[in-house]
């Protein structure tokens, strides 16, 4: 009983900026990944792209979206993050409702990139209230909480993007993506007031200028460099549902849209359910050894995939994908956190999306060039094999990260 009540206290000291914030991010994501389950049979299907060119332009719009956060949490330090919240979700509302009425390849892309700069500003802005709205003792409670908010948005989105798909036409998965940033735009302006920073915690705002200096030590640095690359290894194959999984699943398993958002629901789901359990299980690992280990688990997931063409197979799969993706997120971004000195909160927060970018963009890079290969063979299932070997490749750089002391 008494645990209960700790856990009870705990969750008063959150603030109503902290509750709407995370809320938010909820809407947020149930637009995000509602528009970008739908996005590749959208370019094709309905606006003429080749698959491999549709694939592409996904892994560009990823690129941008994760790889702009660090810049991005620059502004949000700069601005403030309620302003920058408030832009986020204007932008969002507005880029989503575009996308879905545009009919030519610039404007499409056009629109795209309003979403993806949008996106990038809503990362470090809430992760960053997070971290300044919770004292230390109430921190990984609220990490926690973020996490779990977010899938259950990623999980929502593309159910609910599936059944629009098959109920209204894919070009309403749009609409549903503005109106849900809309309602996270007016939860922001009701309830959402700047986080309060201590006296002796109150610095100074930096200028462009130092914020391309302390990126560029962040460049700099090999090891740190290496990791990114590394962790990308990692976010290419979770992303890679996003980019030929969609043809795949209903091109040749000729399974139907409604199947297809049960799929991409899956590891959402999964995470929302088990990851305080998977947490706890791998709390004394050293952050290292912990994501090592959740990129050889994610790597045998999606091997698992390859085989046999399958429905039920894809979707174990993406179950043992979603286990190492639990083991991951239950060190990665809190470390991120810990080690971002006060000023730079917002920096460091969005640079920990840098991975994600780079494994967005290396998705689509690869996706469509090897999936047309393998159906090409009459066996795309084979490319499932392909993408857990980038996988594997990635593993071997954290073996070799977590074995060797930092200088």
């Amino acid at each position: 009983m008494s645990a209960g009540k700790s856990f009870g206290a705990s969750l008063r000291e959150f603030s109503p900026s902290f509750w709407s914030a995370n809320v938010s991010e909820l809407f947020e994501r149930i637009a995000f990944y509602g528009m970008t389950s739908a996005l590749v049979l959208y370019l094709t299907k309905s606006r003429g792209f080749e698959s491999s060119t549709a694939i592409v332009i996904g892994g560009y719009f990823g690129l941008f979206t994760y790889g702009l956060a660090a810049l991005s949490g620059f502004l949000a330090d700069l601005f403030g993050y309620r302003r920058a919240i408030l832009l986020a979700y204007s932008l969002l509302a507005g880029g989503y409702f575009l996308v879905g009425q545009a009919a030519g390849t610039i404007p499409i892309l056009g629109a795209l990139l309003l979403v993806a700069f949008g996106a990038s500003l809503i990362k470090p802005s809430i992760t960053g209230t997070v971290q300044k709205s919770c004292s230390e003792a109430i921190r990984p409670l609220g990490f926690a909480i973020y996490y779990t908010l977010v899938n259950i948005g990623g999980s929502t989105g593309p159910l609910i993007g599936g059944w629009l798909r098959d109920n209204a036409g894919v070009e309403k998965v749009f609409l549903m993506s503005a109106g849900s940033a809309g309602l996270a735009l007016l939860l922001i302006f009701v309830v959402f007031k700047e986080p309060k920073v201590a006296a002796d915690d109150a610095l100074p705002k930096k200028s462009f200028g130092q914020f391309l200096t302390d990126f560029g030590k962040i460049l700099t640095n090999g090891r740190l460099m290496l990791l990114v690359v590394c962790i990308a290894g990692f976010w290419s194959m979770f992303y890679q549902f996003y980019g030929p999984m969609p043809l795949y699943v209903t091109d040749d398993l000729k399974g139907s849209t409604k199947a297809l958002g049960v799929l991409l629901a899956l590891d959402g789901a999964l995470i929302v359910c088990f990851q305080v359990v998977v947490g706890h299980l791998v709390r004394n690992l050293s952050p290292g050894r912990a994501v090592l280990l959740a990129t050889l688990v994610a790597s045998g997931g999606i091997a698992f995939m390859g085989v046999a063409p399958s429905v039920i197979v894809t979707g174990i799969g993406i179950m043992g994908f979603s286990v190492g993706e639990m083991i991951y997120s239950a060190h990665f971004y809190r470390y991120v956190g810990s080690i971002a000195p006060k000023d730079q909160v917002g920096m460091f927060m969005g640079f920990a999306f840098l991975p994600i970018a780079l494994g967005y963009f290396l998705s689509g890079l690869i996706g469509g060039p090897v999936y047309e290969l393998c159906k090409a063979a009459g066996a795309p299932q084979m490319m499932w094999f392909v993408f857990a070997a980038v996988g594997l490749v990635a593993s071997t750089g954290l073996w070799w990260l977590a074995r060797k002391p930092a200088a």
